[in-house]
């Protein structure tokens, strides 16, 4: 197994880091928080323009057609500049659940828009009080006439007004979990931008029977359950890449803070306390980095992955999270002010954790796995 990078994947890398450093500065970040559409249409662009929008969309769509160790590369590098955009929902959990169920049609139509074109794919799968659950969704698909409508609350849906397309998880009437794509302008659909931790853009959408065509069911409407269950592993990994970048930062930012901040006549990272803190940090943070790599190459190489990429978003997240609370106690009082750069990283490390299957969700499929109640395989079966 060499997780190491690739001249073409450190070529990425840097690339990846040039847009970050040109548009997601921590200044273009305090910028764009709380705000619509919450990303730099130029960083957009760059990542459509250097193919970074279609890296993992198959060739024949005009992606690059890359694995989730690229992903990581790329997503360690959003991680660590904290960099808003709609890559992870769109170039990532989107493209994978259309390449794993859409149609033909659904393929060309929109993996060649996410590839080619920057177009934008949300995905609203999060419900008030229904949990991560694809099966507990109140969000309803019911058959009506020729055609179906669509009703139902959907809660933190990211980029949502960016969106050319949502793509929507429900229920129809045989109790299926079912993939609608709906437009955003669509009759009956209401968009109100919602607060959340990171200040991300991310909304809250309301469904009063939107009328849905067959078209735009995936998988001629069949249940999309073991489609979203495989969407979501390969995700994780990019989530889990992004949580390492975070930390990697913070962790920088704080050191060199450590060294120039004096107390009692001496740069306060000579104190045991703060150094052995920051020791912990470090080796937490290198072997979730050599984790998540794991998971990527297991899944690139066809092999169980599932569990690993589990594990990795869990420790990985919870990693950040502890990385981020350590800056601001090293920081003192004025780490827990919006003046400071350390809350920046704080807030994102909790939505990080929180979103996209939290700890007892993953700590519950991670159990299964191992007792091999859920099947833990290699993705071979849309290959």
């Amino acid at each position: 197994m060499d997780l190491r990078f690739s001249e073409e994947q450190i070529m990425l890398r840097d690339v990846t880091r040039r847009l970050c450093e040109n548009f997601c500065s921590i200044a273009n970040l305090r910028a764009v928080e709380g705000t619509v559409p919450g990303y730099s249409p130029a960083f957009w662009n760059g990542l459509v323009e250097s193919g970074i929008a279609g890296l993992a969309v198959d060739p024949q769509y005009g992606g690059l057609g890359l694995g989730a160790f690229e992903l990581t590369v790329v997503h360690e590098e959003f991680g660590r500049h904290l960099a808003f955009s709609a890559h992870f929902v769109s170039s990532v959990l989107a493209q994978y659940l259309l390449s794993f169920a859409g149609s033909d049609d659904q393929r060309q139509r929109w993996l060649s828009g996410i590839a080619g074109a920057g177009q934008i794919l949300s995905v609203a799968s999060v419900e008030p009080g229904r949990g991560h659950s694809i099966r507990a969704l109140q969000c309803r698909l019911i058959r009506d006439g020729s055609g179906y409508r669509l009703s139902g609350t959907k809660y933190l849906v990211p980029y949502a007004s960016s969106a050319q397309a949502l793509l929507v998880l429900a229920r129809d009437d045989a109790e299926r979990s079912v993939a609608v794509l709906v437009e955003p302008n669509a009759s009956g659909l209401s968009m109100q931008y919602q607060p959340n931790h990171a200040r991300e853009a991310q909304f809250k959408l309301e469904f009063s029977a939107v009328h849905v065509d067959n078209c735009q069911l995936l998988k001629e409407g069949a249940d999309i359950s073991a489609d979203w269950d495989d969407a979501m592993s390969v995700s994780l990994i990019a989530l889990a890449a992004q949580a390492v970048g975070g930390a990697a930062r913070v962790l920088e930012l704080t050191v060199e803070y450590a060294k120039v901040r004096e107390a009692f006549g001496k740069p306060i990272g000579s104190f045991q306390a703060i150094a052995h803190s920051l020791a912990d940090v470090a080796v937490e943070l290198e072997g979730c980095r050599l984790l998540v790599r794991q998971a990527a190459w297991a899944k690139d190489g066809g092999y169980a992955f599932k569990r690993l990429a589990a594990i990795a978003k869990l420790q990985a997240c919870e990693m950040f999270r502890r990385a981020s609370a350590v800056a601001i106690q090293v920081h003192g009082g004025i780490g827990y002010t919006n003046d400071a750069d350390p809350q920046l990283f704080f807030r994102r490390a909790k939505q990080l954790q929180v979103l996209n299957w939290d700890a007892e969700v993953l700590e519950e499929r991670i159990a299964a796995l191992l007792l091999q109640e859920l099947p833990d395989a290699g993705l071979s079966q849309h290959v």
